[in-house]
């Protein structure tokens, strides 16, 4: 089911009412109501996909039992290990299985039929709730959780609809106690979520999908296009891939808070970045903190190549790191290709350098606002976002060669969408405008009085009304 689709428009409200009218002062209600609504929202796309959820829940739930009650080390390796294997590989046979069996194939010229491909789609969340419950595996191993003894809480951690298909990626010590209070219902809470929703809403429906019609064109057919067009493309879609994501975590976070529920912020406007370091500390923080903590610090601390020092390993390991970051993505090259041009610039300004005798990182120079920082991180952004839009990588070879020796540049005017355009403007100055909030609406009476802040409210939904693109998916449910 789509946040942006009409049949969670009713289904939105039926759950609400029923939630705070049987659950009431009940947990257990509640939880239950909320696993019947989760499996549902989720088992309306395949209902089938509600089996493997299941059984990874299972898996990871006596995963985190098994390793409280072991008395032996080995035993809750043990543990660990098949919970990181089963989420591992139920990834790699639905996500990436072809990916490398077509490269294993290209590399060493074996004839097409001498292995069989798998014809399969890929469960929408897959990537994002087998990390979460791989999270909760390692950080009970680790004695920074204790295990869940609920299998009903620990079933609706893992499948908590609003966070289910695309994040945020939830810890366990952040989400899983709020299965075990009681939520009260707040007024003030589910307000401020409502506003916080209505924004998510206009962001994805209003912003990203009216500008993504001229990015996908533009990108499906680079050939056809002069260089500025290009450039405008690309630009668009920096737009676009934010406006929908962010808008997507606007929409979960707000969800949340009508059940009584707080998720981790997502996005701190990642655009106004001084740096590339600085971008992945405000671009999907869940997913930058968990391959920080689960990937990249295991890697330094535990790899050991002789020859190599410590701060080499660093510079291997935000290379491996953020290739795995670009991998997780998708099975495709393309994907590849940005993780790694991002790890190559993380790496390099991690490189020490020295201001007023002072021995300081490159990033941390840059991220002190010098000149030409931003330009530096939206120019590296907006380049290497061309491969990860791109539908191969010769196509954005194609796009980034127009871009820097096309003779002639010529603009496409078709490409210029009037109001749309004006809607996307709206909303940069309304988040530049409320920076310090995590949404522009946040705390809103307190500075725009009440005729003005619900003609506000009336404009954007006769926005999302008038210029919305209904069933329009979000671009993160891909991966």
């Amino acid at each position: 089911m789509l946040f942006n689709s009409f049949d969670f428009g009713l289904f939105l409200p039926i759950v609400f009412i029923l939630y705070w009218w049987i659950g009431g002062k009940r947990i257990r209600f509640q939880n239950i109501l909320l696993l019947i609504a989760s499996y549902f929202f989720y088992g309306v796309w395949d209902w089938r996909f509600l089996l493997l959820i299941f059984a990874s829940s299972l898996v990871d739930f006596y995963a985190g039992r098994s390793i409280a009650l072991a008395k032996v080390e080995k035993r809750k390796k043990a543990a660990v290990y098949v919970s990181v294997f089963w989420n591992l590989g139920v990834l790699f046979v639905f996500k990436y299985y072809n990916f490398f069996l077509d490269t294993i194939k290209s590399l060493f010229e074996i004839p097409e039929n001498t292995f069989t491909t798998l014809d399969i789609i890929i469960p929408v969340g897959l990537s994002f709730y087998t990390f979460q419950t791989i999270g909760y595996t390692i950080d009970v191993y680790r004695k920074k959780i204790n295990p869940s003894n609920d299998l009903l809480q620990f079933l609706c951690f893992v499948s908590f609809f609003p966070q289910l298909v695309a994040g945020p990626i939830e810890r366990a010590s952040k989400l899983l106690p709020q299965f075990k209070i009681q939520r009260v219902f707040k007024y003030e809470a589910a307000k401020d979520g409502l506003r916080q929703l209505l924004w998510g809403l206009f962001k994805k429906i209003v912003v990203a999908d009216n500008i993504g019609v001229a990015v996908y064109a533009i990108y499906a057919h680079p050939e056809n296009y002069g260089s500025i067009t290009i450039i405008y493309g690309a630009l668009l879609f920096l737009f676009q891939l934010y406006a929908d994501f962010s808008g997507y975590s606007d929409i979960a976070i707000g969800t949340a808070k009508l059940f009584g529920f707080n998720l981790s912020t997502n996005f701190r406007l990642p655009y106004i970045a001084n740096s590339v370091t600085d971008f992945w500390r405000r671009w999907h923080i869940t997913l930058s903190k968990w391959f920080q903590d689960y990937v990249y610090f295991p890697f330094v601390r535990n790899t050991s190549i002789r020859g190599i020092s410590k701060s080499n390993r660093k510079v291997l390991g935000l290379i491996f790191t953020m290739s795995l970051v670009g991998l997780w993505h998708g099975a495709n090259w393309t994907y590849l290709i940005f993780g790694i041009l991002h790890g190559l610039l993380i790496a390099i300004e991690a490189i020490p350098i020295y201001k007023r005798g002072k021995r300081i990182k490159l990033h941390q120079w840059l991220d002190s606002g010098v000149l030409l920082s931003k330009p530096y991180t939206i120019t590296f952004l907006v380049i290497s976002l061309i491969f990860f839009r791109a539908n191969s990588i010769e196509s954005a070879g194609t796009m980034i060669l127009e871009i820097f020796t096309q003779n002639i540049p010529f603009f496409d005017f078709s490409f210029i969408i009037g109001k749309k355009i004006l809607f996307l403007v709206i909303m940069i100055i309304a988040e530049l405008w409320r920076r310090d909030y995590i949404h522009p609406f946040k705390n809103i009476e307190t500075v725009i009085p009440k005729v003005i802040r619900w003609g506000i409210y009336y404009f954007l939904i006769f926005a999302i009304i008038r210029y919305g693109r209904p069933d329009e998916a979000f671009i993160y449910f891909q991966f």
